[in-house]
């Protein structure tokens, strides 16, 4: 058999997969409408099966022609909708109340069918090929089938966790979809890795709001456990990113006028958003997390000022400290708060109502004194609008 013959032989078997799940999810639905709960999470194992078998035996994505792989896509990713937007409307007609976050993914299914559905058409009708289907894009289709499962099963300690995994999965794989219509040449000036390493903590953050106060309560010490973890390996990637974006641009001679602004301007957004969680439950006080705006945005007002006179205000090794101590206090908290850790650490239980009040008082007063040491050296700046 020639090459030519056995790639028409498994896009024909990849074909015939993609309709058998579609018509399994199409069982799905009605099982969910007749309240055979058994048949349905069944259904959804074997849509599970199928989907991996398609996407990681069969490679589906990478040589099926371009429109076909849009439409089957596309008929795959409204049918996964229909089935989460069933169960939650199920929900709502059977308890007369259904969760937040489970509609939240309803809304994010579709938001991402429609937008990828259009950016494919827009791509194909420009002649330009779609690029193969990405390790977090595959995983993001299997998670949200999970999902289904978990959620048909009412296995209530584990819905919001694969509510929140199937929506973290699907952001990264939108994120890498644009990642690859920005390098692309042909479309416009390409991002640099260093700058889409620096987008991916603005990108994220909101989530991060969203996994700390996932279960709606304000105290963070009732979060599950899987959260808390979650959250502390989310700030921890921040703190990565945030190191490896100067580090790659320097290196690879890609430093530019939007990664300089973009740098601090996703460093400020971070780490106050999760400063602002820390007030909610409980960790800082309102006027440490003030203070600590001031000197940023007072910073930041100042560096603008330095720009519109051409002149250039260098890093300082104090807003480096400052940086660093910030990172160091967030994880330590975060840490603390994961019951198992604190275990760890004789007399941590102990004291531990303290620390995180303590930590932040350090950071705020560090924060405070790098303020301090911008302003000092930068008076020759001042002294020209003062």
């Amino acid at each position: 058999m020639t090459e030519q013959e056995n790639t028409s032989d498994v896009r024909l078997r990849t074909r015939v997969w993609s309709v058998l799940r579609a018509l399994v999810f199409v069982c799905v639905i009605i099982f969910i409408w007749e309240g055979w709960t058994t048949m349905a999470c069944s259904f959804v194992g074997i849509a599970l099966i199928m989907g991996w078998v398609n996407l990681f035996q069969l490679k589906s994505q990478e040589i099926e022609k371009p429109y076909y792989r849009l439409w089957l896509n596309t008929i795959d990713g409204f049918l996964q909708f229909i089935v989460m937007t069933s169960i939650f409307v199920r929900d709502l007609i059977q308890n007369e109340s259904a969760e937040k976050i489970l509609g939240v993914g309803c809304a994010v299914l579709l938001a991402r069918l429609i937008a990828h559905t259009l950016f494919s058409l827009g791509v194909l009708r420009e002649g330009k090929q779609l690029p193969r289907k990405r390790r977090w894009s595959k995983l993001a289709n299997l998670s949200v089938t999970i999902t289904m499962g978990v959620y048909l099963l009412n296995l209530e300690n584990f819905q919001q966790i694969m509510m929140v995994v199937s929506i973290l999965l699907i952001a990264a794989s939108t994120a890498a979809y644009a990642y690859w219509y920005y390098r692309d040449p042909a479309h416009r000036k390409p991002l640099s890795i260093a700058s889409q390493l620096t987008m991916s903590r603005i990108v994220l953050t909101p989530f991060f709001l969203w996994v700390f106060f996932y279960d709606n309560d304000l105290d963070y010490s009732n979060n599950n456990i899987v959260f808390k973890v979650l959250a502390l390996v989310m700030v921890l990637g921040f703190m990565l990113t945030d190191f490896l974006d100067g580090k790659l641009a320097r290196s690879m001679g890609e430093v530019s006028t939007l990664g300089k602004y973009l740098d601090p301007f996703s460093d400020k957004i971070s780490n106050m958003t999760i400063f602002m969680c820390f007030i909610a439950t409980g960790y800082a006080s309102v006027w440490m997390v003030a203070l600590i705006y001031f000197r940023e945005s007072s910073v930041e007002t100042l560096r603008t000022l330095a720009a519109s006179e051409g002149l250039i205000m260098p890093a300082r090794r104090s807003g480096k400290w400052k940086t660093a101590l910030q990172g160091i206090g967030i994880v330590a908290i975060l840490l603390g708060a994961i019951e198992p850790v604190r275990a760890l650490i004789p007399g941590f239980e102990s004291i531990w109502h303290q620390f995180p009040i303590i930590v932040m008082g350090i950071i705020t007063a560090i924060t405070l004194i790098s303020g301090i040491d911008y302003f000092y050296a930068s008076k020759h700046i001042l002294k020209k609008f003062v």
